[in-house]
């Protein structure tokens, strides 16, 4: 990447003489204390205000104009004092994620210059504090013995006891012994650790708090909580008397941006003149064990003792999955039975997961073949193992907070021994592609009323299309929609020839497509069981996505009669629609009633 020229450096510095004539380069030494940041050039550019003068340190970076400039003036603002000033003093003057033009080098200097005094000019606003409550994690940090705290809490809940775990490295926050236990137990592929659980206490505050307010000492600790959450004083006010050394307090704050978490810990009080080695509990000094009056130990805990600040880390549904997007917490309470988990229903199950589900179940007797990694979630390492098992380890162990169930069985089978697997769910998925056990399905989701709505899902030849059939207990069903056989009584795509590719072995043959195409088809029929699940599709549908007429073109395919009758606008470059399934008089199944 090469610097910026001699005669752009040039140019710029004769713009600032002209419109800034105090302006000049700054020297050697000046530039070397921004090292770090591998400094090209800079200009000190004066800024009045009122009576003020403020000189700016404008510097720009080798990668200039790529780079954007960065400004100085740490005279009057320095990190902590004011908002918006990065840990190195540089102002903080645009998103990480803003775009400017590298071809007018001029006007991105002059902008910077420009937002650096409207920044300046906000700081005389005492309403600009503010900004450090809603941009809360640019400004807190762990100190040097802090932890990282991760955070499975809800948000948005009272203040309350909630279960602590501290590993060798980071600690552990959950709402509940249980549900701490399950996180990690899932996280850790399965394997039951013996964890000792311990007590900690999260607060909410009625705003975060400002670097001014950060707590350095256990006195700072019950005066911040009696300031911002009072109601919940009696909750540390416990766990001071309970603690016999060092306890933890986890806090949380809402801005107009969301949720922000911080956590401190509250070390025991220090050792005074003790003989040097001695180890003295300076909670009970000077009184019998169990002796110490709780106004004394509050006193202790509370007092002048030395506070470590922690960094959390949110790990909890709303935010892993979207971020507090909402609707979220709803798919989190849903639960979703998945029979078949080849190609299509492994990628289906992962994004429902990704999602926020919160609940599935795995249904599919088969084994993983080497064959089929390709165009599979799991991968060699999972080969030869039941594919219901090792995708419901892998789920758990990347969202542990899910739970997540499975069964190397044929459905049948399973429905005969246990019928509630398939009630106590909120919608079934089924991506088998075989028309004897989808078949099956489709009569007993006829005949058990107790059943929720059931959609199927299948790819057809190369996976160019794909199909989302959302049925419910009357109304159309998925028999309406096949002949005798099972095979589709209209499809998007028809072949001129055989799409199947023979194997040399009895019989068998396999659909040539791979993960790319089948992608489209995985992402329909998780879209549509999603939305069916927040009540955004209604049973009785058919939802259908197609490839570029390209790609059709390229395998020998073209558009079935069928298919044009119902989009006879069909787009070029693929698409997809949804359209209401209509009963087919005789139907087997439902008889068209």
């Amino acid at each position: 990447m090469s610097e910026p020229t001699s005669a752009e450096i040039d140019e710029i510095s004769e713009w600032l003489l002209a419109n800034a004539p105090a302006s000049r380069r700054l020297t050697s030494n000046e530039l070397s204390l921004y090292a770090m940041h591998e400094p090209h050039c800079g200009w000190l550019v004066p800024f009045e205000l009122g009576s003020v003068r403020y000189d700016l340190r404008v510097v720009v970076p080798r990668d200039f104009p790529w780079g954007k400039p960065r400004v100085y003036c740490q005279e009057y603002f320095q990190f902590k004092q004011f908002p918006h000033i990065e840990k190195d003093g540089a102002f903080c003057l645009f998103p990480p994620s803003a775009e400017h033009d590298p071809y007018n080098a001029i006007g991105l200097i002059w902008d910077t210059i420009k937002e650096a005094g409207r920044l300046i000019a906000a700081s005389r606003d005492p309403a600009f504090l503010d900004d450090f409550a809603e941009e809360f994690a640019s400004y807190w940090e762990k100190t040097a013995g802090g932890k990282t705290v991760v955070s499975l809490l809800t948000p948005g809940g009272p203040s309350r006891i909630v279960s602590l775990w501290r590993s060798t490295g980071d600690y552990y926050l959950a709402d509940n012994d249980q549900a701490l236990r399950n996180w990690l137990n899932n996280h850790n592929g399965g394997r039951k650790w013996d964890f000792g659980f311990e007590v900690a206490t999260h607060l909410v505050l009625d705003r975060p708090i400002l670097p001014t307010e950060y707590p350095k000492s256990g006195a700072m600790v019950a005066g911040l909580v009696q300031k911002l959450a009072p109601s919940a004083q009696p909750l540390l006010i416990a766990a001071a008397e309970d603690a016999e050394g060092k306890f933890t307090v986890s806090f949380e704050g809402t801005t107009k941006n969301g949720p922000v978490f911080f956590a401190v810990e509250v070390m025991p009080p220090k050792q005074h003149g003790n003989p040097v080695g001695s180890q003295v509990n300076m909670i009970q000094k000077g009184f019998r064990p169990g002796k110490v009056p709780p106004y004394i130990r509050l006193q202790r805990q509370l007092g002048g003792n030395k506070v470590e600040q922690h960094e959390v880390l949110r790990a909890d549904p709303s935010w892993v999955h979207g971020r507090d997007t909402p609707g979220n917490d709803t798919l989190f309470n849903k639960r979703v039975l998945l029979v078949g988990t080849g190609s299509l229903g492994s990628e289906v199950a992962q994004l429902l997961s990704k999602s926020g589900v919160g609940s599935i179940t795995l249904i599919d007797p088969e084994v993983l073949e080497y064959a089929n990694v390709g165009r599979h979630v799991l991968g060699i390492g999972e080969a030869r193992t039941y594919k219901a098992k090792s995708l419901a380890e892998k789920l758990r162990k990347n969202y542990p907070h899910m739970l997540v169930k499975h069964f190397s069985e044929r459905w049948q089978s399973l429905y005969a021994k246990q019928p509630e697997v398939f009630r106590d769910v909120d919608l079934i998925v089924s991506t088998i592609g075989n028309w004897q056990a989808e078949g099956r399905l489709n009569q007993l989701a006829r005949s058990d009323l107790d059943l929720p709505n059931v959609l199927y899902g299948w790819a057809e030849p190369f996976s160019l299309a794909g199909h989302a059939v959302l049925v419910g207990p009357n109304g159309p069903c998925f028999g309406c929609g096949m002949d005798q056989f099972g095979r589709p009584i209209w499809t998007v795509f028809e072949w001129d020839t055989d799409t199947t590719r023979k194997l040399p072995d009895c019989g068998a043959s396999f659909q040539p497509y791979g993960p790319i195409s089948l992608a489209s088809v995985a992402m329909l029929v998780a879209k549509t069981a999603a939305k069916a699940l927040l009540g955004g599709v209604q049973f009785g549908t058919e939802t259908v996505c197609w490839a570029s007429q390209a790609d059709i073109f390229e395998q020998g395919g073209q558009f079935s009669a069928g298919f044009l009758d119902r989009f006879a606008a069909v787009p070029e470059f693929g698409g997809s629609r949804v359209f209401h399934l209509d009963q087919r008089p005789g139907c087997p199944f439902c008889g068209g009633k």
